[in-house]
């Protein structure tokens, strides 16, 4: 992986391209940065399956991803089999990838990752469909991102 994903704000975004990834979803299935290539999407970085903040927030996306029409990645550093359980209790309509090993790696290479709690922050990415980083928003630990600013990206890219 590259560091080629540094701290930007929705208002500064950077074109910096999304580093190489190749990370297993909830199915167990390999999802890799190429796999994007062609199509906008959104790049979403949660601390933990199982958690209250992280599942509103997800349920949230869920629900508008229709009209959002972007694909939506979700990332956190849990390992497979805890997003393959998560899914089976709550199913959301868009992959949940585990950048669990190298722990965080993903996160890491894309400034989004908590050295101090080994989990992911709320960072959330805007890539367009060449892997550019068009965007990028973070908040604070326990305060969900708002729906407007991916439905704003949304139009943009």
């Amino acid at each position: 992986m590259t560091d080629d994903c540094a701290p930007e704000t929705p208002e500064a975004p950077h074109l910096a391209a999304l580093p190489d990834f190749d990370l297993l979803n909830q199915h167990g299935e390999s999802v890799r940065r190429s796999d994007l290539l062609g199509a906008p999407a959104f790049v979403v970085f949660y601390p933990h399956a199982f958690t209250p903040v992280c599942a509103g927030e997800l349920d949230q996306l869920a629900d508008a991803a229709p009209a959002l029409g972007i694909r939506i990645l979700a990332v956190s550093t849990d390992p497979q089999p805890t997003l393959a359980a998560w899914h089976v209790q709550q199913p959301r309509p868009f992959d949940l990838l585990a950048d669990y090993w190298p722990h965080g790696g993903f996160a890491q290479a894309c400034d989004a990752f908590d050295d101090v709690t080994g989990a992911a922050r709320r960072v959330s990415l805007a890539v367009d469909a060449s892997g550019a980083v068009r965007a990028r928003i973070e908040t604070a630990s326990g305060q969900a991102r708002p729906l407007g600013w991916y439905e704003e990206w949304a139009r943009r890219l």
